[in-house]
């Protein structure tokens, strides 16, 4: 069963091996995607916490989404800038960390992974073949398309009912079930006097200013120096010949393809086996 995180620098969810709580004892620490939260890995956790001798795992809510709070106005989400805030919650555990991340999080492990390598164990990548790029020639209409975007920035959006949230969510990611839809929804979901709304902070949904071109990806992939498994899925957001190519900078990885959609660790079905590959990648560590 999954707690609430207590005590710690984000918010979050914890399943123990032990059915309790274990402060200082963490090992694993998942890192959702973008505009999810923690609940997302719930399948998935308890599996690897039923198969890993009892180890705590750990997800938490990244800034600005679930339960965690939001960034500064004007202050936004590079994913650098999700660094330090990782680094805070990584303190707080027993480091060398498992990192488990889908999509952004992803990301946001190569980043932590390769500055801080003495933090990281291990990383297995969720259908995320990294950061996302602009080419360096194009810096200058970044910027300005990240700034005009804040002129659009709108108040979190408000629900009668959870069903409506969820009806919501659906349209912007039709292929999840309706049981994975409710699990991501129902963290997310701030309730009013009257009504619901999103805890998701909007500038979340924001053009990013700046961001990261190739060659910088490649040299900071190419500075991770743990073991990584990169999982892809067939259905997933990008082609296969991207991911070859991204993984191709890491130093040692271990790559595979399963079958379900860019949500497929949410899922009764794909689930499963995402976590035995997991599981056996760690213990050939």
């Amino acid at each position: 069963m999954a707690a609430e995180l207590q005590d710690a620098p984000l918010a979050g969810l914890q399943w123990s091996g032990s059915g309790e709580a274990c402060k200082g004892g963490e090992r694993v620490l998942c890192l959702h995607g973008w505009l999810d939260n923690a609940a997302s890995f719930s399948l998935l956790a308890e599996r690897l916490t039923q198969g890993a001798d009892g180890n705590t795992t750990v997800a938490i809510d990244l800034p600005g989404h679930g339960k965690s709070g939001w960034h500064s106005p004007g202050q936004g989400y590079p994913i650098w800038g999700y660094t330090h805030e990782l680094k805070t919650v990584i303190d707080t555990m027993a480091s060398p960390v498992d990192l488990v991340a889908h999509s952004l999080g992803g990301s946001l492990a190569l980043c932590l992974a390769a500055a801080f390598p003495e933090t990281v164990r291990s990383i297995a990548l969720l259908d995320s073949p990294g950061p996302m790029v602009t080419p360096e020639n194009q810096i200058a209409s970044q910027l300005r398309d990240g700034v005009l975007s804040r002129d659009k920035l709108r108040p979190s959006r408000q629900f009668s009912s959870i069903a409506d949230a969820v009806a919501a969510r659906k349209k912007a990611t039709p292929e999840l079930s309706e049981s994975a839809l409710t699990i991501l929804v129902e963290r997310n979901l701030a309730k009013c006097e009257s009504h619901f709304e999103w805890r998701t902070d909007p500038q979340l949904k924001l053009t990013s200013d700046l961001r990261l071109s190739e060659t910088q990806v490649e040299h900071l992939m190419r500075a991770v120096k743990c073991p990584v498994l990169s999982i892809r899925a067939e259905s997933g957001l990008l082609p296969l010949k991207f991911f070859e190519h991204r993984m191709g900078y890491l130093q040692n990885v271990d790559s595979l393809q399963l079958p379900g959609h860019h949500h497929f660790h949410l899922e009764e079905e794909t689930a499963p086996a995402i976590a035995d590959a997991i599981l056996t990648f760690w213990k050939g560590l």
